[in-house]
């Protein structure tokens, strides 16, 4: 345990001052005096949401090794309590609590059904309970607006929305690295290697499992609220939709599943390629970002953070995360 904390201390001098001048760094473009600073400032908020929901996912996707394809329900129900509460009348703050208390609840009470299920099934499972939680907010018409949305009173939140997507990026990645190297995270990890072994040795797996959904239902319970605050306007395919549901997924994947960083990488890389190609050939995005993703998969199994050259790069700027 000594050893495991001094190697954390040591990461942590040397990650630190790498991630003070990233972080201010973003913190000051809002004060940048040039045209399209609004424009980069939504591009960059829009990132910030699929790298949140990438990094919360990876809590129970890679540190526990349950692929969790109903990931995003939390973000849609999150959005839809958070909703629903602000236009009760309640200002953010309470709003937001609602949200959180809501999901954190919902997490709860799924994740003893559902956790009893291993492998493919659960990942089924729970990416069907996406489309019924899809089928249901369409359905509610009186409390959801149904199928033609969900409507808030409308303003202009592009700085404050930036800041705060940014603040909850830097807890999401704060949490997974101290999940990472607590008890409970060793937990997880001995459950992702052999869930049998895990129990015999008295670990309480289920408890374990369902502690570490209500944890990563967290994140995009606050981001579901803030994204219909700064939206105005939610529906039931937008915040429930396949794209939104799946890329977080492939985001954390293909930056290296279960390391702290891992989904950052991958959220930035899969970002950025999308961007690109939607500017230069608006017709081929969904073609071109699946090849991507296959090559990354076929070449990169372990992910871009754990190929050899990317290791040593960010070994060299003081970012290299060792597996646990």
């Amino acid at each position: 345990k000594g050893c495991w904390e001094n190697e954390a201390s040591a990461w942590m001098k040397r990650t630190l001052p790498v991630l003070a001048v990233v972080v201010l760094a973003l913190a000051a473009l809002p004060l940048l005096p040039f045209q399209a600073v609004t424009y980069v400032l939504r591009v960059l908020t829009l990132g910030f949401v699929y790298l949140v929901l990438a990094q919360s996912y990876d809590i129970v996707g890679g540190t526990m090794g349950y692929v969790n394809l109903g990931h995003i329900a939390f973000f849609g129900v999150g959005a839809y309590a958070f909703g629903i509460t602000y236009n009760a009348g309640y200002s953010l703050l309470p709003s937001l609590v609602a949200s959180l208390a809501v999901v954190a609840v919902f997490a709860g009470l799924i994740s003893y059904p559902f956790f009893r299920l291993r492998g493919a099934y659960f990942s089924l499972a729970a990416f069907g309970l996406v489309k019924l939680m899809e089928y249901v907010t369409s359905n509610l018409g009186w409390l959801t607006g149904g199928s033609n949305g969900l409507k808030i009173l409308a303003a202009e939140r592009t700085v404050p929305m930036y800041y705060l997507t940014l603040g909850l990026v830097l807890l999401a990645v704060a949490a997974t690295w101290l999940i990472n190297r607590s008890r409970l995270g060793l937990a997880m990890k001995s459950i992702r290697e052999d869930e049998a072994v895990a129990r015999d040795f008295g670990v309480p797996t289920l408890r374990v499992k369902a502690q570490a959904l209500v944890i990563s239902s967290m994140f995009p319970a606050v981001l579901g609220g803030l994204y219909t605050w700064y939206l105005n306007y939610i529906n039931p395919s937008e915040v429930f939709g396949l794209k939104i549901a799946l890329q977080p997924v492939a985001m954390a994947m293909l930056g290296g599943s279960g390391l702290t960083l891992g989904p950052v990488v991958g959220s930035v890389f899969l970002y950025a390629v999308e961007e690109l190609i939607s500017a230069q050939f608006p017709y081929l995005q969904s073609a071109l970002l699946g090849l991507i993703i296959v090559l990354v998969g076929l070449f990169m199994p372990g992910g871009i953070i754990r190929v050899p050259m990317v290791e040593r790069f960010l070994e060299r700027i003081g970012l290299r995360e060792e597996d646990q």
